[in-house]
């Protein structure tokens, strides 16, 4: 660090913080899905000349000495000047501590360097609010974020999961981006634990409306990781050092983040309970951002049924304008004005990923003033289609009403309807996975029926409120045991005692042994009456007959289809083919299983109790 003269005083440090003091470098932000650079982010590089070895030196002098306010001015406006030349969809995230962005001053002086620039306009802004310090709470800084907000600018948090970036940051700030701190990416290929942190900020994201950016990325390895995670925005290395402001992306690489997106995209399976929210989509206008506000106030006065517009900076979407809000600026000062300044900060979207319930929970995330506004609808940055309030009312309905006739009343699993649509994706993948080179079904699947033997008996000697009760537990049993945290394992109920698992090829191996016993151990334990119900038992000498003689054997039936939507052509070959084995399991008594309570039938395999070849023959 430049050792300080002892006579010099404020105004000739201050003297100090000039343009040429510092060097601007961009660093690209990869939107991993389109494989395209979605923005740049402004940093800036102490000059040779200037006497700092580097940027940390000079931003820790700046500070002690009370200069971040000159010194992030300059690099603000070397950002802003640089994104005047891009294209209109590239975002410019500009760096700010939080104690120059809580200056009274920040708001108003940001909005003004941004309409000094022409073409430029907040909405293509988002402001980073940087951690130097471990202090939790900056006076006026939520002030300040909510009035840029206000003008139109988007909010990020930066280095989430490190330093004081915490949650009570989050919900009073209420970004609309997070930028995952490298410490939470180093390695993530190689740690669980990280991968299942990163897919609740994931989860918390989609809710919320709350675009993620995972920083620091240095392997390859990594950014595969994030991509079937579904992290969908990264920064590092490994995409492009700090340099130029007119970097790109190598055509190679784009075409790997695409293919590689693709493929992660294709095999996160739709759960078929989530009714998506583009089933309930409308068309929606659009205008340019750079469009003055009486010309758009003319043309709606010509579409008397238009409601709004989404207004787009290039084919970025920066936020909604409603009608009235658009005629009441043409009557008064704003008419001249662009009209990307009359948005307010919300550019949420959603995706055709959607669901009805994710975008119920997105709307009421919106603070009161934009808790009208319809959710605005985009597929890889491309506008798709809007959903207004009453289109949302309508969702909620439908999701409710199918919710009630999809949904197996006793268990809460997916009923045979669901189950059924569940089974036709798979098919469906399978043969898209043989139609393309670029297979999406990699992963083969088995198929796995699951009943009671002797339901029907227990029903009959112990009443239906005790096999409904087992029903419970075995549903338990099996999200326990089966499931476990594995998003690839379906688990639907269709009808009394039968029971649907879908799987990956071998994951459920060991997993439906140990059902098994431990179902057995169960009904031994707790589901054959004893001391508790002996009144039921001693007024009914036949059912205690049956316990004490063994003539109830209560266990599993799990009938295994290997590579079954491979191997079959659809959802009824799928079923005959299973009930054909459960037949020949019952027929033969279950003789050839193992256990006495309890069996696995596995078909086409060779072994113990093949009985699918034997049945064929």
């Amino acid at each position: 660090m430049p050792q300080l003269n002892s006579s010099e005083n404020d105004g000739g440090l201050a003297a100090r913080i000039t343009p040429d003091l510092i060097q601007p470098a961009f660093q690209p932000i990869v939107d991993l899905a389109r494989g395209e650079v979605a923005g740049f982010e402004t940093l800036s590089r102490p000059a040779p000349a200037s006497g700092f070895a580097n940027a940390g030196e000079l931003f820790d002098w700046a500070e002690s000495n009370e200069l971040l306010w000159g010194l992030e001015e300059i690099t603000r406006k070397a950002g802003l000047h640089a994104a005047a030349d891009w294209p209109d969809d590239v975002l410019l995230f500009i760096n700010s501590s939080p104690q120059v962005f809580a200056d009274p001053r920040f708001a108003h002086t940001i909005l003004k360097a941004v309409k000094r620039v022409q073409g430029l306009t907040p909405g293509r802004i988002v402001l980073e609010i940087t951690e130097r310090s471990d202090q939790q709470y900056i006076e006026g800084l939520e002030q300040q974020v909510k009035l840029v907000k206000d003008f139109g600018f988007q909010i990020a948090i930066d280095d989430v999961g490190a330093g004081t970036s915490g949650l009570n940051r989050i919900m009073a700030l209420r970004p609309n981006w997070l930028k995952l701190d490298r410490e939470l990416v180093d390695r993530i290929d190689q740690d669980r634990a990280r991968q299942n942190l990163l897919r609740f900020f994931m989860h918390f994201a989609r809710l919320s409306g709350v675009r993620l950016v995972a920083e620091g990325i240095e392997r390859e390895a990594e950014l595969a990781t994030l991509i079937e995670i579904g992290i969908p925005y990264a920064q590092g290395y490994f995409l492009g050092r700090p340099g130029s402001r007119d970097q790109t992306l190598a055509p190679e690489l784009q075409q790997w983040l695409r293919r590689r997106w693709d493929e992660a995209d294709g095999t996160r399976l739709r759960d078929p309970e989530h009714l998506r929210i583009t089933r309930f989509a409308r068309t929606v206008e659009t205008v340019s951002a750079q469009t003055i506000v009486r010309d758009v106030a003319s043309n709606l006065l010509r579409h008397l049924t238009t409601p709004g517009l989404a207004v787009l900076d290039g084919k970025r979407y920066v936020g909604w304008c409603d009608r009235e809000q658009i005629l009441r600026a043409a009557g008064d000062v704003r008419s001249s004005q662009p009209i990307g300044f009359l948005v307010t900060n919300d550019p949420t979207t959603a995706t055709p990923e959607t669901t009805i319930a994710e975008a119920l929970d997105i709307a009421l995330c919106r603070d009161d003033r934009n808790i009208s506004q319809p959710l605005i609808l985009s597929d890889k940055g491309q506008i798709t289609g809007m959903v207004g309030v009453r289109d949302m009312l309508h969702a909620a309905t439908t999701l409710t009403n199918e919710s009630r006739g999809r949904s197996a009343p006793l268990t809460g699993l997916p009923g045979r309807v669901r189950s059924d649509e569940h089974l036709s994706d798979l098919f469906a993948r399978e043969q898209r996975g043989h139609a393309t080179p670029r297979a999406i079904a990699d992963k083969a699947f088995d198929a796995v029926f699951i009943d009671i033997r002797n339901f029907k008996d227990y029903n009959g000697a112990f009443g239906y409120d005790l096999g409904d009760l087992l029903l419970k537990r075995l549903t338990g049993m099996i999200q326990q045991v089966l499931v476990r945290t594995d998003s690839d394992i379906f688990v639907g109920h269709l009808g009394d005692d039968r029971f649907l698992i879908t799987a990956p090829t071998k994951t459920l191996e060991r997993r439906l042994s140990s059902l098994t016993r431990q179902f057995e151990g169960a009904v031994e334990e707790q589901f054959v009456p004893q001391a508790s119900l002996g009144t039921h038992i001693e007024s009914t000498g036949k059912v205690q007959s049956l316990v004490s003689s063994g003539a109830i054997h209560v266990g599993l039936r799990c009938l295994v289809l290997p590579g079954a939507f491979a191997r079959l052509k659809n959802v009824r070959e799928l079923y005959r083919r299973a009930e054909q084995l459960r037949a020949l399991a019952q027929a033969q008594g279950d003789s050839a299983l193992p256990g006495v309570g309890a069996s696995v039938v596995v078909a086409d395999r060779h072994g113990e109790a093949s009985l699918e070849q034997r049945m064929s023959a």
